[in-house]
This record gives C-alpha cells, sequence and structure tokens, in this order.
C-alpha cells in the first residue's frame, strides 16, 4: 500500500523542483520531506531521487510514480466531496487571493455566503496572483482570485481550471494640481519623465507597468514601491509622485487626487477564478463562484 503522505511529497519535490521547494509549498521541513520520499522508496525497492550536484531529480521510476500518483491524488480528491449535499456547503474552504479583489470582489461575497451557506467556513489569506496559482495548485488553497494584464500573461498549470469574472481597468492617479490632471486622455510617452510608486519587483502589476513603457521603448522612474494602493494614492495626493490604480476596491478618493484615463495601451487586466480541476463538484467552490458573480453584478 503506497503512502499517500509519501506520495505528495514526492509529487512536490516533481512540481517544485527540489526538497526545499517541496517543503515550503507543503508546509513542512526539508528533513520530513526526504524522510516521507525514503519511506516511499523502502515501500517501492527501489530509489526515487538521485542526487545532480547540490540538487536532486527524479530517476525514471520516481518520475513515473510521481506523473501517475497525481492522477490518483485527485482522484481521491474528487471522491471526498462525492458524498456532501449540494444544497448545503459545509466544513472549511480556504481561498487565496490579491488585495484589491479582497477588498472589492470577495468582501461581499463573503457577506453573501455567509447568508447563503452558514455552515461553510470560509478563510482568506492575500497573496501575488502567481503566488495564489501556486497555493491552489498544491492543494493549500481551495480556490483563488487571480488577474493578468495583455502582454504579462499568467501561467496557470495543468490540473487548475479558470474562469473569467470581469475585466478591470487602472487609471493614473495623480494630484490636482499636476500639468496632466485636465487631459482627457495620457499614454506612456506623456509620462516617462514622471516619478512612479508601484507595486514591488516581481508582482505582476509592476511586470505590467515595464511591458507598458517597454511597448514604446521607454522606461519609467521607479521611485517608490509599496503592495498596497492605498500608499500609492497617499504619494500621489501629497504630489511626490504618480500611480496606475486599479478600479476594483478603489474606494474613493481623496479631493486633491484625479484619475485621468491611459491609452495606447489601455492598462486592462483579466479577473477570475482558479480551482484544482479535482475539486469542481466541491459544493463550496460552486457557492463561492455564484457568489462572485452576483457581487459583480
Amino acid at each position: 500500500m503506497i503512502d499517500l503522505s509519501a506520495l505528495r511529497s514526492l509529487l512536490a519535490v516533481h512540481q517544485h523542483g527540489s526538497v526545499v521547494a517541496a517543503a515550503h509549498a507543503l508546509g513542512y521541513t526539508p528533513s520530513a520531506v526526504s524522510q516521507q520520499v525514503k519511506r516511499l522508496e523502502r515501500q517501492q525497492g527501489r530509489p526515487l531521487l538521485e542526487r545532480v550536484g547540490r540538487g536532486v531529480v527524479l530517476t525514471d521510476v520516481g518520475r513515473l510514480l510521481a506523473e501517475r500518483g497525481a492522477g490518483v491524488l485527485d482522484e481521491l480528491e474528487t471522491l471526498s466531496h462525492l458524498g456532501h449535499d449540494v444544497d448545503r456547503p459545509q466544513g472549511s474552504f480556504h481561498v487565496a487571493t490579491f488585495t484589491t479583489a479582497h477588498r472589492g470582489l470577495l468582501a461581499p461575497a463573503l457577506a453573501a455566503l455567509e447568508a447563503s451557506a452558514p455552515q461553510l467556513r470560509v478563510t482568506v489569506t492575500e497573496a501575488d496572483p502567481r503566488d495564489v496559482v501556486l497555493q491552489v495548485a498544491r492543494g493549500a488553497a481551495d480556490a483563488g482570485i487571480v488577474h493578468d494584464w495583455e502582454s504579462v500573461h499568467l501561467d496557470v498549470p495543468p490540473g487548475v481550471e479558470q474562469e473569467h469574472l470581469l475585466l478591470d481597468r487602472a487609471d493614473l492617479v495623480v494630484h490636482r494640481g499636476h500639468a496632466l490632471a485636465d487631459r482627457e486622455t495620457v499614454t506612456p510617452r506623456d509620462l516617462v519623465r514622471e516619478r512612479w510608486v508601484c507595486t514591488p519587483a516581481g508582482t505582476l502589476c509592476h511586470d505590467w507597468l515595464l511591458v507598458m513603457f517597454a511597448r514604446h521603448g521607454l522606461r519609467p522612474d521607479l521611485r517608490f514601491t509599496d503592495n498596497e494602493y492605498a500608499s500609492h494614492v497617499a504619494l500621489a495626493a501629497a504630489g511626490v509622485a504618480v500611480a496606475l490604480v486599479p478600479r476594483l476596491g478603489r474606494g474613493p478618493l481623496p479631493d486633491d487626487v484625479v484619475c485621468v484615463p491611459v491609452v495606447d495601451p489601455v492598462p486592462e487586466r483579466r479577473v477570475g477564478l482558479v480551482w484544482r480541476r479535482a475539486t469542481t463538484g466541491n459544493p463550496a467552490r460552486r457557492a463561492l463562484r455564484d457568489a462572485l458573480v452576483a457581487a459583480i453584478s
């Protein structure tokens, strides 16, 4: 009989490329992952990992076991939902989401879920969309809300499904006294000499800002980074920076800032729901999806 916990550890090493990365993904220590793989090796009677330099790779047998085992684990997760009452979602359900969707989309959906599914306990964590997808793929989250931009696509791995929910546009936010405040539209060429605040390097929004300027052969003057758009608005209100701020979850703006539409290109991102294919039949996932759609409309 194959140890399913050990199989998950082997699959994590296969997906993430190292014991350390697998341990981080699973929330274990590297030692615990190594011990589980060794236990699986004893059960199989042959090595599943081999050392290459400072790292490890799966042997042919290990790779075959991981690839086939992924399907087995998906089937087991599907079976775990068969006995659920489709009309009464219940138990725990974890959602990972990016900040503005948490505020502007998920918050009203959660209020509706409390009324329609009182036996469902939803927990939420915030992360950049790339990390949201990883959490969903490895089972650390049951569903996720993500976004991607034109020319900055979000990589969704096999076994993870995605459904489009809405399009969200970002506007230039500047101080009311700024020279561009009265413009009907602006382009990156109008903005190249501005001091910018943006989300940190490695986030999708940061990557999009660079791509937007790169289309014109330009590079923005990035002076400030912060994950929270409220800080971006505050810097614009102080007149020390400009920012691209999405409309989703934006909230009321101070009187001393204005929004100016950006074109060529239009900064527009696709917002969607992601989940593991094996959990498609989960009534909690369906209830969340319905609540999100209702919140949009």
